[in-house]
């Protein structure tokens, strides 16, 4: 079967418009909807690649696909340092409303063609916040995700101290920067600006906040970087399925043997965690 090249178009939202790439599903039948949560600032680009390697994937197997840039982020309208976790979460409700609008998929066909929130990184709390709004079941597909906003935001200011450190010699850069967002400044790393109102916004998002599932047989395939297949899976993460399992929720939970994708640019697309992905949401 040739691969169809996705749709590529703007989709208008109360303050703007967002970038969106949909993958129509190919095949005869609509076997389930898929909806891309990127991650945080840079991690949007190192992790195109993959995510667009998997999105055709699914496209091939009989899914529809929508990837689309939040506001303020890649090729969307708006300004970084003029979003929160708040729009950002509106930008994903309305973008699944889109997805429903283009496969003409009622709630009650759940079972013949499933929702899937797939969440990259910090997707995944996306995904997870998402869901407390969320009036249909989904399921849920989580690429190495952090477990909270708080964590973001340390990995990220930790960003700015090893440059200032590397630069100067300065070892105390990430608490300095933690203080100026608690006294109200902006700042700048990477090339993105952090407002205190994004972090503030930020710092609520969990995984440990599992939303009880609407429906039966609702299911969460956790993928986590590990050096093997056989190592044990980190104790943040088995901690965290049991929460989401006590919750009602069927979760799986796999090390995978594969770079860190979301760390760099080039040819960071294992085709096993395609191929683990796929088995998992079959």
């Amino acid at each position: 079967m040739a691969e169809l090249l996705p749709e590529a178009f703007f989709l208008p939202v109360r303050s703007g418009s967002l970038f969106c790439l949909y993958h129509a599903p190919q095949g005869t039948a609509l076997r389930g909807r898929v909806l891309h949560l990127h991650p945080f600032a840079e991690e949007l680009n190192t992790c195109r690649r993959i995510s667009a390697q998997f999105a055709r994937a699914l496209s091939v197997k009989g899914y529809a696909v929508l990837q689309f840039d939040m506001q303020g982020c890649g090729d969307s309208s708006g300004n970084f340092d003029d979003t929160t976790w708040d729009v950002w979460l509106a930008n994903a409700h309305d973008a699944l409303a889109e997805l429903n609008r283009r496969t003409g998929t009622p709630a009650a066909q759940h079972d013949t063609a499933p929702l899937w929130l797939w969440g990259v990184r910090s997707g995944a709390l996306l995904a997870a916040d998402m869901l407390k709004n969320l009036r249909t079941p989904c399921h849920l597909l989580w690429w190495q995700p952090v477990v909270s906003g708080q964590q973001v935001l340390q990995q990220w200011l930790r960003l700015d101290a090893a440059k200032e450190w590397l630069n100067q010699g300065q070892t105390n850069k990430s608490a300095s920067a933690g203080e100026q967002l608690q006294q109200g400044q902006t700042v700048h790393v990477a090339g993105y600006p952090i407002t205190p109102a994004l972090a503030q916004s930020l710092k609520p998002a969990s995984l440990q906040t599992a939303t009880r599932p609407i429906g039966t047989d609702t299911h969460l395939s956790w993928m986590e970087l590990t050096a093997s297949e056989a190592d044990e899976l980190p104790p943040a993460v088995t901690r965290h399925a049991r929460i989401w399992e006590n919750a009602g929720w069927t979760v799986s939970a796999r090390g995978m043997p594969c770079p860190p994708f979301w760390q760099q640019f080039g040819d960071a697309s294992p085709p096993e965690l395609v191929h683990a992905s796929l088995t998992g949401m079959a």
